[in-house]
């Protein structure tokens, strides 16, 4: 009984130690971040001078466009994930830059696609996806390169 009682306490202490970590539950992934805004601008259908060939191909990346043409906004994610951008609702043409904290081009929107010719050109759609490795500040950068002067941006980040 003196050695039955020791040993039964040692099984409850070791029994103790393992509980939490079977019992731990598996980490969830963080919910996607979206956002669904309008935003404003007049054309601004030229290149930027001197810059790379990325650079000369839009002007989303022209600070000095930012609340005249462009339209950037910030996220933050904690993780790998999938970044999916669409601007609706516009005509003529409007463009999607990807950069991330420094200002570097990630990724740029597929090009406009145009919708029903018999409409008025507001069925017109812009798609930017991009698989992004790691967390990092990602700024999204919408701008009217040649086209009406409104549209509708919607964007979620899902984590792997």
């Amino acid at each position: 009984m003196r050695k039955a009682l020791p040993l039964a306490l040692v099984a409850v202490a070791a029994a103790g130690a393992f509980a939490p970590a079977v019992a731990a539950p598996a980490k969830a992934k963080p919910k996607p971040i979206t956002a669904t805004y309008s935003v404003t601008g007049i054309p601004a259908p030229f290149p930027l001078v001197g810059g790379t060939p990325v650079e000369t191909e839009t002007s989303c990346m022209d600070p000095m466009l930012e609340g005249v043409s462009t339209t950037t906004r910030a996220i933050k994610p904690t993780g790998p994930g999938t970044l999916t951008v669409d601007v609706t609702g516009f005509a003529g043409d409007w463009d999607i830059t990807l950069l991330d904290a420094k200002g570097a081009v990630v990724a740029e929107g597929a090009g406009t696609t145009t919708g029903d010719p018999s409409s008025v050109g507001t069925a017109n759609v812009e798609k930017l996806t991009a698989k992004i490795k790691k967390a990092q500040e990602l700024r999204i950068a919408v701008c009217n390169y040649a086209g009406g002067p409104n549209a509708n941006v919607s964007f979620t980040y899902t984590y792997k």
